[in-house]
């Protein structure tokens, strides 16, 4: 047994250079959350491929905001802000997407997620925050409930041509400070 403690968390905007570990830890994360079949058919490996590119991913953390969780240099969690995504729903003022947040399923309920909530909601606390959550992630949907969000509607995702339904989830803007 080792002596030696382990590194302290950190929390930072990530760097264009974490590209390749948000793609493996999105990818890992996705397919534990929703591969159902407990496999990876063509439709899934090509939505991986496509969306988890680590090209793509280093664009756009140079256009958008992201923030990593990391130990030492293990990426644990990730979280993907779009302010210039467009809300399904009427929302009074600007709102910005929380697209992603991801927890490496072995460091899931020890606060990561709760974490990135909050720096999330404080990059624009001026806006609202919005995401979108399939119904079948339930453990997403009480986290985040619990975390004060309100049911906005639903929206669809769409993979392989069937239809999966999401709940639309937001907060308000925060309050001003006194």
């Amino acid at each position: 047994m080792s002596s030696k403690k382990p590194a302290f968390l950190d929390l930072r905007p990530a760097e264009p250079d974490d590209a390749l570990r948000i793609a493996a830890l999105a990818r890992w994360v996705w397919l534990d959350r929703y591969a159902a079949e407990g496999g990876v058919n063509s439709t899934v490996a090509e939505y991986l491929k496509r969306d988890f590119d680590e090209q793509l991913l280093r664009q756009s953390i140079d256009l958008n905001r992201h923030w990593v969780i990391e130990r030492g240099d293990t990426l644990l969690a990730w979280a993907h802000l779009d302010d210039s995504a467009v809300c399904p729903v009427a929302v009074s003022g600007q709102a910005v997407e929380l697209k992603r947040l991801y927890v490496a399923p072995h460091s899931q309920n020890q606060g990561l997620g709760l974490k990135l909530l909050h720096q999330a909601r404080q990059t624009w606390p001026e806006r609202s925050l919005w995401l979108s959550a399939w119904i079948g992630n339930e453990g997403a949907l009480r986290f985040y409930r619990r975390e004060g969000a309100s049911l906005w509607g639903e929206a669809w995702f769409e993979l392989g041509g069937q239809q999966h339904r999401n709940e639309l989830l937001g907060w308000a803007p925060l309050e001003p400070e006194a």
